[in-house]
């Protein structure tokens, strides 16, 4: 068996898809590229600023004089390039991972080591936005497909039998799941997370992934029904609202209002109080974005107290339609937008977890990072509870008082 050397950028479909493909690749992976037979490299084409960086570190392996395969999102929105600067790579398509030439999600990843099991629900959406580049590259505007709700089950079984802790119930739009099968019973989001919780015993969390919220919206309450009535599944979402602006909305061609976006977040928290974790994206400097639209984004955000925001400045890609719109924003003025948004992110994620001091939960020790022992609250939240070796604490749930905050962590006691 030769051996291999993974580099993922991206989501966690791209992680998920990566570890399939070096499934049914066959190699050993390593953690060194020093002992790699073969290289593969899953790449991302969300942004362009990572696109420089990841040509920029094909070009090193290069040099290397090994096996190069170069898969995912990145290998199918820039082959030219991509063989320009590898001519012997070998490019794989985000359709072509379980060895055909279509996706079939017939192919999960199995799972062999780790807290953490990733499972690729879906791939497509059902939208269309002017921004994006991945319905080019893995299928969007209304093209979804859905794995089979048996194989999932079987699979995460399988997995929390052998000592994975964390579900990540992930895909391009997770909320889509089933859409192909016409959302029939058991092809639903909510009735598969109801089947995996009564099907498979153990103590473990299950994550939702990102989901779109004009599809969202459908499920919601189904959702948080589950959600209220079993703690195993974290109290987190991921819901991108990009902008706070109607008339920015309609440009990036996103299927919902800033009104309905805000009635959504507030039922959720209606139903589940301060112990829920909402995620969000934004774009800043897209195409047309006035002052004005900046700042009725920066006034919903200070609104609806988001705990996480991934802002992004407007990244140009090939083949959509924002990046040939007039009124394109200067760099420099994105790049104002950008810290301005950033700050106040930051200062309510702070407030958000300054919250939490005092109370108590169930924590899921997950990682090691840096010297600190961190693990994961009952709404997804980062906990540090120790600093120095995990000390046989990994994968263990423990008993947490919070003691500090910080806009990124939360510090807990032990009990």
């Amino acid at each position: 068996m030769g051996r291999i050397y993974v580099e993922t950028y991206g989501c966690w479909l791209a992680k998920a898809d990566a570890e399939i493909l070096r499934q049914r690749l066959g190699y050993e992976q390593v953690s060194n590229v020093d002992e790699a037979d073969v290289i593969l490299v899953y790449t991302c084409a969300v942004r362009e600023d990572g696109e420089v960086r990841q040509l920029a570190r094909i070009r090193e392996l290069v040099k290397l004089g090994k096996e190069l395969i170069v898969a995912g999102c990145l290998a199918r929105l820039r082959p030219y390039t991509i063989k320009s600067l590898a001519p012997h790579a070998k490019l794989i398509y985000p359709s072509e991972i379980e060895g055909g030439k279509e996706r079939s999600m017939k192919t999960l990843p199995k799972y062999e080591r780790g807290l953490i099991y990733t499972v690729p629900l879906q791939v497509g959406c059902l939208g269309n936005c002017t921004f994006c580049a991945t319905k080019y590259t893995r299928g969007g505007a209304g093209y979804v497909k859905s794995a089979d709700p048996d194989d999932v089950v079987r699979h995460i079984k399988e997995a929390v039998a052998k000592g994975a802790r964390e579900i990540y119930l992930t895909g391009q739009d997770v909320i889509t799941y089933g859409f192909d099968a016409g959302w029939r019973g058991g092809w639903t989001l909510p009735d598969l997370l109801d089947r995996i919780l009564k099907e498979v015993e153990g103590e473990y969390r299950v994550r939702i992934g990102m989901s779109e919220p004009w599809i969202f919206e459908k499920f919601v309450d189904q959702l948080l029904d589950i959600i209220k009535r079993d703690h195993r599944v974290y109290r987190y979402f991921h819901l991108p609202v990009q902008s706070g602006s109607d008339k920015v909305l309609v440009a990036m061609g996103r299927k919902y209002t800033v009104e309905e976006y805000r009635g959504l977040i507030r039922r959720i928290r209606r139903e589940l109080g301060d112990n829920v974790f909402i995620a969000t994206d934004i774009i800043v400097g897209f195409p047309g974005e006035t002052e004005e639209d900046f700042q009725e984004t920066v006034k919903l955000v200070e609104e609806l107290q988001f705990d996480k925001i991934h802002v992004a400045r407007f990244s140009p890609r090939p083949f959509t339609e924002a990046a040939v719109m007039p009124r394109q924003v200067p760099d420099a003025e994105k790049k104002r937008r950008s810290k301005i948004l950033s700050e106040v992110a930051m200062r309510i994620a702070h407030l958000r977890n300054g919250a939490q001091v005092g109370k108590r939960d169930v924590v899921l020790i997950d990682e090691v990072d840096h010297g600190l022992v961190v693990g994961r609250a009952s709404d997804y939240r980062q906990v540090v509870v120790k600093r120095g070796a995990g000390d046989g604490l990994l994968g263990e749930f423990v008993n947490v008082r919070i003691a500090a905050a910080s806009p990124v962590y939360l510090y807990g006691e032990i009990l």
